[in-house]
C-alpha cells in the first residue's frame, strides 16, 4: 500500500524552546483532547504541512520524562515518528547549527543501543544532515568540554532524551529516526549548569537564574551567547525539517514505508480524530 495523499508524522521535542522557530512558520494549534478539563504532563500541538499532518509532542527533559510521555501515544495514529531538538557536540568536527541524524543511540550506562530506520537516516543525509554513527542520551547535562572530552569514545552527540523515544517506536514497530541541531560544540562550555536554573519543560526558575548570575556575574554574556547559538541551531532545525518532511512524503507516497501502517489503521482513525483521553 502506498502513501496515495499524506503521511502523519509524530515529531517530539523534548522543550518548547526548541521547538519555537518551527511553530512559528506553520499554523501549529494545541492538540484538542477529548478532555480538555484534564491535566496533563505534556504538551502537543498539530498542523497540516502541506497535504502532511504533523503532531508535537513536548516529553520534557531528561530520560524519566521520555519514558512517561511515550506511554501515551498510539502507533496506529502515525507513519513515522522524528526524535529531535538540540545537542552538545562530543565530535569536535561538528559545527554549531549543523544538522545530525544517528545511525543508532545508546544510553550513558550501555545498556540501551537503538537503531534509527535506514530508511529514514538516508533521507535525512540526502536532505543536508551529517550522518554519525552514536547519539549518546546521557542521564545528566553534559556542562564541560572536559566532559564532553571523556564522552567521546562513546559518540558523537550527546542529548537526554532520544534512546528512550527510539525505544519506544522500536518496540512498536514503528520507524524512526534520530535527529539534532547543534547548540554547542565539543569545546564549549555551558555557561550555567541548566539542572540548577530550569525546570524539566525548559521554563527558567527566575530566582535560582539570579542567585546563579550572582554568585557568578561574568556568566551573564556567556549566557547570552549560548541563548543566541541555540536560537539559530533551533532555526537551522526548523529549515531541515521542513526540507525533511516533504521528502520522507514523497518517499512514503512511493511505498517504501508501507509495510508500517495497515489500511486498518488508518480507517479506524481518520484524520482529525483526538486520540488521548
Amino acid at each position: 500500500m502506498a502513501f496515495a495523499d499524506f503521511m502523519r508524522f509524530l515529531v517530539i521535542f523534548a522543550i518548547d524552546a526548541e521547538f519555537s522557530p518551527w511553530r512559528a512558520r506553520h499554523p501549529f494549534v494545541p492538540y484538542d483532547f477529548d478532555n480538555a478539563s484534564r491535566k496533563r504532563d505534556f504538551d502537543m500541538f498539530r498542523a497540516n504541512i502541506g497535504v502532511n499532518e504533523v503532531t508535537v509532542l513536548l516529553t520534557g527533559m531528561g530520560g524519566a520524562s521520555a519514558r512517561r510521555a511515550m506511554q501515551i501515544v498510539p502507533p496506529e495514529l502515525h507513519d513515522v515518528w522524528i526524535s529531535t531538538g538540540l545537542a552538545g557536540a562530543l565530535d569536535a568536527q561538528l559545527q554549531l547549527s549543523s544538522i545530525v541524524v544517528a545511525q543508532k543511540v545508546t544510553t550513558s550506562d550501555l545498556s540501551m543501543q537503538v537503531a534509527s530506520d535506514p530508511r529514514l537516516v538516508r533521507a535525512a543525509v540526502a536532505c543536508a544532515a551529517t550522518h554519525v554513527e552514536t547519539f549518546l542520551t546521557s542521564e545528566t547535562i553534559v556542562t564541560t568540554a572536559i566532559a564532553k572530552e571523556e564522552l567521546r569514545t562513546v559518540g558523537e552527540v550527546v542529548e537526554m532524551e532520544t534512546a528512550f523515544i527510539l525505544a519506544a517506536a522500536q518496540e512498536r514497530q514503528m520507524p524512526a529516526v534520530a535527529v539534532r541541531a547543534i547548540s554547542d560544540t565539543a569545546e564549549d562550555d555551558l555557561p550555567l549548569d541548566f539542572s540548577k536554573i530550569a525546570d524539566a519543560k525548559g521554563h527558567v526558575k527566575v530566582g535560582g537564574l539570579l542567585l546563579e548570575l550572582v554568585r557568578q556575574p561574568y556568566r551573564l554574556p556567556l549566557l547570552i551567547r549560548f541563548a543566541r547559538q541555540s536560537r539559530a541551531a533551533a532555526t537551522s532545525l526548523a529549515d531541515f525539517l521542513d526540507r525533511y518532511i516533504a521528502a520522507v512524503a514523497t518517499q512514503g507516497r512511493a511505498g517504501q514505508f508501507a509495510d508500517d501502517l495497515t489500511p486498518t489503521a488508518r480507517e479506524a482513525h481518520p484524520r482529525k480524530e483526538g486520540w488521548l483521553h
